[in-house]
Formats: C-alpha cells, sequence, structure tokens
C-alpha cells in the first residue's frame, strides 16, 4: 500500500468527480462524496505521517515509464518540505467543503475536486513534465471559479489571472525542455526526472538563463512584488473557497517550487538571484504593508497582507541559515491556516451583511460575541499573535535575517509592526464602535461555522505553544541541505 498511497492521495478527488459527473449525480451526493474522499485522504496522509522517517530523504516513491521515447515518467515521492504543504491540503479541504456546503452548484463542486488533484500532484512530482501538467491543472478551476462563479469584474480578472500565470508557465516549460535536451545530448537518453536532471553539469550563464524562467512562474504565484498585479482583483472577484486555496495553498507552492527546483536544479548558482529576490522581498514587506493599511475592501487587504507575509518566506529561503530555512517552513502551515481562517470569516461576514467594505461594518462586537473572537483570533494570528505559530516562524525569520544582516535585519522587523498597525486599525472599525447597518443579519456563528473554525484555531495555538512536535520533522533535512 505504502507505494501507492501517493498515487490515491492525488488522484482520489479526480476519480470521485469523473464518476459523479458521468453518474449525473445529485448535489447531495455530490457534497456527500466530496467530504468523504477528503477525509479519507485525510486519513492516508496521517498513515503517511506515523510511517514518516525525517531522517530519510524522498520517501514512498513510485517511479514508473509513462512516455518511453521522451523520458517522460510518472514519478512522484515525499520528504519533510512536501509533507508539511500535503498535511495542510488533507486538513483544509474538509474544512473548506464544511464551509460550502450550501452551495448547490456542481460545478462548483467539480472545480474543487479537481483543484485538490493539481495541488497534490504538482507538490508531490518528481518528473519535471509531470510537474508542469499538474501546475497547469491546478490553475484550470481557479480561471473558471473566478469567471464562472465570482463576483465583479470577474471575467476580467480571471483572464488576468489566465495569462499572468501562462506567462509564467511556459517559461518554466521552456527551461524544463532545454534541461532535458541537454540532458539527451550528454547521456544519448532523454530523462526529465529532477533526480537526472540535477546531475547536468551546466555553466554559469546556462544556468542564469535557466533558472529565470523557473523562477518568473514562481515569483508570479507568490506573488513577489511587481508580479503582484493579478493578486487583488483575483482575490476581491473570486469566491471564498477559491481564495483560501489561492492563499493558503497555491501561493505556498510558488514558495515550495524555489526550494524544491531553484535549489534542486541549480544549487550553489541560485546564489546569482538572491540580491534581486531579496531586494524584491524586503521591498514587498513594506509596499503590501501600506496598501493593506490604505484599503477598504477585507479581502484586498488580507491579499495585500498575504503578500507582505509570502515575501517574508521568500526573503528566509534565501537567507541561508537554519532560523531563516527553517522559519520560513514553519510560516508556510501557520500562515496558510491563519488564512485560511481569516478568509473563512470574510466570506461569513459577506454572507451576514452582504458587504466586506470596512467603511460599512461596525458593531458586530455588540451582538455577535462568537463571531468576534474567531474574526480577531484569525486577525491577530496573521499579525504574529504570541502564542500562535505564526509569532514563532517570523520570529525564526527575524533571527536569521539579523543573522544574515544587520540593515536586513531591521526591515525584517517591521513585518510584525506594520501588520498590527492594519490589523488593529481594521479590527477597530470592524468590530468595534457603532452599529452601522441595523437591517444586517448580526447572528452569531451556527455550530456548523463553528466546528469548521475550531480546528484552525487549535492548530494555530498548538503550533504556537508546542513548536518542539513539529520542528523536528523538517530539521534534519535543512541541516542536511546547509552541509
Amino acid at each position: 500500500m505504502t507505494n501507492h498511497i501517493l498515487t490515491s492521495i492525488i488522484f482520489l478527488p479526480l476519480l470521485i468527480a469523473m464518476v459523479l459527473g458521468v453518474a449525473r449525480a445529485s448535489i447531495k451526493v455530490i457534497k456527500v462524496a466530496a467530504i468523504l474522499s477528503s477525509l479519507t485522504i485525510l486519513l492516508l496522509v496521517i498513515a503517511v505521517i506515523l510511517a514518516f522517517d525525517p531522517n530519510q530523504g524522498m520517501q514512498f516513491t513510485q517511479n514508473l515509464a509513462w512516455i518511453k521515447n521522451a523520458g517522460i515518467t510518472y514519478n512522484i515521492g515525499l520528504d519533510a518540505l512536501s509533507l508539511i504543504i500535503l498535511i495542510l491540503i488533507a486538513i483544509l479541504m474538509p474544512l473548506i467543503y464544511i464551509y460550502m456546503l450550501k452551495d448547490n452548484r456542481k460545478g462548483y463542486w467539480y472545480n474543487m475536486l479537481l483543484l485538490q488533484t493539481g495541488v497534490t500532484g504538482a507538490l508531490l512530482s518528481l518528473d519535471l513534465i509531470l510537474f508542469y501538467l499538474f501546475w497547469e491543472t491546478m490553475l484550470l478551476p481557479i480561471f473558471v471559479m473566478i469567471g464562472k462563479y465570482g463576483n465583479g469584474l470577474r471575467q476580467y480578472n480571471s483572464m488576468k489571472i489566465l495569462l499572468m500565470t501562462v506567462l509564467g508557465s511556459m517559461s518554466m516549460l521552456f527551461s524544463i525542455l532545454y534541461m532535458g535536451y541537454i540532458y539527451f545530448e550528454a547521456t544519448g537518453t532523454w530523462s526529465f526526472a529532477l533526480s537526472d536532471l540535477s546531475s547536468i553539469d551546466l555553466s554559469a550563464k546556462a544556468s542564469i538563463w535557466l533558472m529565470a524562467g523557473f523562477l518568473l512562474a514562481f515569483a508570479i504565484k507568490i506573488p513577489l512584488v511587481g508580479f503582484h498585479t493579478w493578486m487583488a482583483p483575483a482575490y476581491g472577484s473570486a469566491p471564498t473557497p477559491a481564495v483560501i486555496i489561492m492563499s493558503a495553498i497555491m501561493a505556498k507552492l510558488g514558495v515550495y517550487g524555489i526550494w524544491r527546483f531553484g535549489y534542486g536544479l541549480f544549487g550553489a548558482n541560485l546564489h546569482y538571484y538572491a540580491p534581486t529576490i531579496i531586494i524584491l522581498a524586503l521591498i514587498g514587506l513594506l509596499y503590501y504593508a501600506i496598501r493593506a493599511i490604505t484599503e477598504n475592501n477585507l479581502r484586498k487587504m488580507f491579499a495585500y497582507s498575504s503578500g507582505s507575509h509570502l515575501s517574508l518566506i521568500a526573503l528566509g529561503i534565501f537567507l541561508t541559515n537554519i532560523y531563516a530555512w527553517g522559519g520560513s517552513l514553519y510560516f508556510i502551515a501557520t500562515h496558510a491556516i491563519a488564512s485560511a481562517g481569516m478568509f473563512m470569516m470574510i466570506g461569513l461576514t459577506y454572507y451576514r451583511f452582504k458587504t466586506v467594505n470596512i467603511s460599512e461594518l461596525g458593531g458586530i462586537a455588540q451582538k455577535a460575541p462568537l463571531f468576534t473572537f474567531f474574526f480577531a483570533f484569525f486577525a491577530l494570528s496573521i499579525a504574529g499573535l504570541p502564542g500562535t505559530g505564526g509569532f514563532v516562524a517570523e520570529l525564526l525569520i527575524i533571527i536569521g535575517a539579523f543573522k544574515e544582516n544587520f540593515i536586513i535585519g531591521v526591515f525584517t522587523a517591521t513585518t510584525m509592526l506594520s501588520a498590527m498597525i492594519y490589523i488593529f486599525w481594521m479590527l477597530q472599525r470592524v468590530l468595534f464602535g457603532e452599529v452601522t447597518n441595523e437591517n444586517s443579519e448580526y447572528s452569531d456563528l451556527s455550530l456548523r461555522e463553528i466546528g469548521m473554525l475550531l480546528p484552525l484555531v487549535l492548530l494555530l495555538l498548538i503550533t504556537g505553544i508546542m513548536p518542539s512536535l513539529f520542528i523536528p520533522y523538517f530539521e534534519p533535512q535543512l541541516l542536511g541541505a546547509l552541509q
């Protein structure tokens, strides 16, 4: 079973979607099947965690010939880095489906199932052509969900994210194909396996150009400042489940891509782009924070907030010391949990008040104390509330930044301060003060809503209070990479 467990995790949602589509199942059956498939995947991931050995490298590998003449294989596997994001996907998907329970659009559910297969497949792929196919697969459902089920300028915004993402994907595909060609010239056989392509002896000039193809794709997905123009419009137009996936999972895959393929393929040559990425990340920390302070729309505000914190994660990846790397990995997990909870709360805000504009909200704390608690908790968790996982992760990155360079450390430390400014300013207006709309539905959270939010709260507290439970899972891999 262990040889096929990752394949089951990847393709179960797609199989469910195909069977239900052919059978023309009712929406009730689709909902039940989607939730059961996500819970099954969660159990499979728990089995992976229990069998995972932090001191080993790639595990649960499966390598099957696919297109032999072209050297394309079905090659998948998992290490500590990919395990972290796999756990996130397994935890978040059941909660997202619970959030979606009142939505009766079949296409909405089918796209979420396809999206789960896309992000999981991209995460676990060790063949670059296979990675590229899954990378493109996860774009299609997002394009449809924004264009068909979104709001505002949804079609324009869906086309914008499509065109920008395809631009990055094409540049990455060119680099992948050229590396396969170089391998063929050197060995006489084609291969796109990460293990094979990483053995190519590339010149510094070739590495610089080939790296650019990958980094462009990942910079757009994160997004780093300068590659971010799709972000706020897409977050503003997308349905809440799609926003959660984009912020909590897809953006993290952009960071994962730099780690897996940047260091995995180009190693020491990655330092050529390190100053550029570090500068973009530092600019992003401040620029996104300023935009968040001035933003009136909650979704767009937390889109910019996510951009600021993802810039912090990207910064940590290029500061090659154990504190920065460990903090970045930990922040991938904790920020995903906090942002998922926050965007769920924003969705529930729109459901009750038919607006997410800060200027049109107010006085919620007077009538909905449970709603207020969860809203404030997730918002403060994003800002690095002590006792939550985000605080531990940010602190590690800041320590790593000071260890690398004092000036970089000072700029990095402003992240917590700027986040506190726009978070407290927002909370004061949204939750407190006078009631701005007496006709709004100020109902408190239901049991279903508490049930989907409470696990995220507990995870943020556990990761914040007991980080020693989690860090040993990925610390050996980081120490090995630094040696």
